[in-house]
């Protein structure tokens, strides 16, 4: 009897299904791990726009020499400006899920005049400021506070002023 050296039709389907198995697991393990790697890329990223948001704000708060607070709003006369030198008016305001930022010079007009567009900070859920002071939070507040508190979305930071 001759023997015959190819592969029988039920070796040949077992092996394409044992491909096919290995091949689509290979996929579902790649794009779960692209996956999870832009979802930690988006948190590093949220978390970085967060810390240089509240590190400006801090620093603007500290020197300021007048605040004015309004719900989602909040505008100070301050030398912390980032494009001015000397004391600047600034304001960081939310409108549409969107917080803005503005700065000017022209300390002659009123505190919470901003013009233009404003730089885009970044979007968030909820963003509100109220004043504190002597530990009573103001929703609406004119002046120099003890302090600012800002709450952004989950999170809420509480910057000192510098009162002499």
């Amino acid at each position: 009897m001759r023997s015959r050296g190819g592969f029988t039709l039920a070796e040949v389907l077992v092996v394409l299904i044992l491909l096919g198995v290995s091949v689509s697991l290979a996929v579902f393990l790649f794009s779960r791990g692209v996956s999870s790697s832009l979802s930690v890329e988006e948190r590093a990223e949220r978390l970085s726009l967060l810390a240089n948001l509240f590190w400006d704000m801090e620093r603007k708060v500290f020197g300021a020499e007048r605040v004015y607070v309004e719900g989602d709003a909040i505008y100070m006369v301050t030398s912390g400006g980032d494009y001015f030198p000397g004391i600047v008016r600034c304001a960081y305001v939310f409108r549409e899920g969107e917080l803005l930022y503005f700065e000017d010079p022209d300390l002659s007009r009123e505190i919470y005049a901003t013009e233009g567009e404003g730089i885009r900070i970044g979007r968030f859920e909820e963003f509100r400021v109220v004043a504190v002071e002597k530990g009573r939070e103001f929703p609406a507040y004119d002046g120099l506070p003890d302090a600012v508190r800002v709450y952004v979305d989950d999170l809420v930071f509480t910057f000192e002023t510098l009162k002499f």
